[in-house]
């Protein structure tokens, strides 16, 4: 019997499940990056030669490079196509690994990890849209969870693989195979994405170009932003910083500006302002930047409150993050089939464990004359790790949930952003309050994250309130 066209084009298309594996592959590396350096600054630092000031670059480099390009990746994939545009910042990303690997002084590796993080940056919007595009419903869902699950475990082990890599020291490489490591996986995971990651671009992008003035003023928005948030702690703020806080606010109204004339004229601007009439998608950004604050504070304080109020080792400090990790994926990759039916009521369930195990966390950290065991802490980031595995994937859903396709490129920059941004924030609060006071500084930082899921939790409270009253008023409407 001959198949039918439909059919024949079915067998053509690759499996999209096994094209979602091959970029969180990739994810996978990007997240890990962000955090792996840091484990490695001691031997960096020895090793090359570096200064204080070298080292704050070659930490930020990365982040700040990473931050930049996510919303203009996102629209490179819709025009030019997504795995296109993935492959070449996979491609980037796997050359900046190589050169940094072989970095001779702090500057060159200070400019592979800039490049890196441009790479990364033009990596990861596209898997939030390659979700968008070849998945629905409650497949949509466990795609999610899937990238939460990977993105998940790359944060919370990426100290433990590095500490692993550095004490291993493999053919005397040292602290080089942090870099070294990322090379075999992305040729692997280039040469597989041509072959199963189906591309895709935005309908129509076709003689379209790019928003090149949009680049460039959202570049300069974002850099008055993320520049002082970066380096402004270790400068003690300086006066600079708090001039270019002052400018973010007439610098991103001069790109909205930007973007409506844009559109006006027909021609594709560099975000679709459209996203923003959607409440879920609004107030899902404000979730993820409140959610990655808290994240990214805990992450900075934990392990400076294991070293240096318990004393203990960083391997150790590392490990204390495995069972975080292993809770957080194996809940999200559970929770990722019921986030369509369920929705945010799990974002509710999750906040909630997050302030119980907060109270664990404070309880654990008072002063009470005796010496803590780092292992009482477990506990706490164990229910820490099941809280933040029911939040994430159901974030990245519901935020996404009506996003339009011809919006996908736009929304995943836009939501990478938001996430980028809560972090640089949580990163700067964390890092300020745990180094003035690791016992003190730990109190602040769980008081602080205790406020930020409590927001969370007001937030999707007052939205749920506003969507029961315009179902009623509808519903009156219509008697």
């Amino acid at each position: 019997m001959a198949l039918a066209e439909s059919d024949r084009a079915a067998l053509r298309r690759p499996n999209p499940w096994v094209g979602l594996w091959i970029v969180l592959s990739a994810a996978f590396m990007g997240i890990m990056d962000v955090f792996i350096t840091a484990v490695a600054a001691p031997a960096i630092r020895a090793d090359l030669g570096a200064t204080t000031a070298d080292m704050q670059l070659i930490l930020a480099a990365y982040n700040f490079s990473f931050g930049l390009v996510l919303i203009t990746g996102g629209r490179l994939g819709d025009l030019y196509g997504r795995r296109r545009i993935f492959s070449a910042g996979l491609a980037m990303f796997t050359a900046a690994s190589l050169a940094a690997s072989l970095s001779p002084d702090p500057v060159t590796l200070i400019l592979a990890r800039a490049l890196l993080g441009v790479g990364a940056g033009l990596m990861m919007p596209q898997v939030f849209s390659i979700i968008q595009a070849n998945f629905e419903g409650e497949d949509r869902g466990k795609a999610f969870g899937a990238f939460a699950f990977v993105s998940g475990l790359a944060a919370t082990t990426a100290q433990i693989v590095g500490g692993v890599l550095i004490a291993a020291d493999i053919f005397g490489l040292g602290w080089r195979t942090i870099f070294l490591v990322n090379i075999p996986v992305g040729v692997l995971a280039f040469a597989a994405a041509q072959i199963w990651v189906a591309e895709s671009k935005l309908s129509g992008a076709d003689g379209h170009s790019l928003d090149t003035i949009g680049i460039l003023l959202l570049t300069f928005a974002l850099v008055t932003l993320t520049t002082p948030l970066t380096f402004g702690v270790e400068q003690g703020w300086p006066g600079w910083a708090f001039a270019c806080f002052g400018v973010f606010p007439f610098a991103s109204a001069a790109f909205v500006f930007w973007l409506r004339r844009r559109a006006r004229h027909g021609r594709i601007p560099l975000v679709e302002l459209s996203l923003f009439s959607s409440s879920s998608f609004s107030i899902g950004n404000v979730l993820a930047l409140l959610f990655y604050a808290n994240n990214a504070a805990l992450f900075v304080a934990l392990p400076v409150f294991v070293q240096l109020e318990l004393d203990h080792s960083a391997l150790i400090s590392g490990l204390i993050f495995a069972p975080l990790a292993l809770a957080f994926s194996l809940t999200a990759s559970a929770v990722g089939r019921l986030t369509a039916q369920v929705g945010r009521r799990l974002i509710v369930v999750g906040c909630v464990l997050l302030l119980a195990a907060y109270g664990w966390l404070f309880l654990v950290a008072l002063p009470d004359g005796t010496q803590t065991s780092a292992w009482a802490v477990v506990p706490g980031v164990v229910l820490t790790g099941i809280g933040m595995g029911l939040v994430q994937p159901t974030i990245n859903y519901t935020t996404l949930e009506h996003v339009e396709p011809r919006e996908i490129g736009s929304a995943s920059g836009v939501l990478n952003t938001s996430f980028e941004l809560g972090y640089a924030m949580g990163s700067v609060l964390g890092g300020a309050m745990s180094l003035a006071s690791a016992r003190g500084g730990f109190l602040a930082v769980i008081s602080l994250t205790s406020l930020l899921v409590a927001l969370i939790l007001t937030v999707v409270h007052l939205y749920s309130v506003a969507v029961r009253r315009h179902v009623s008023q509808c519903a009156a409407s219509l008697k």
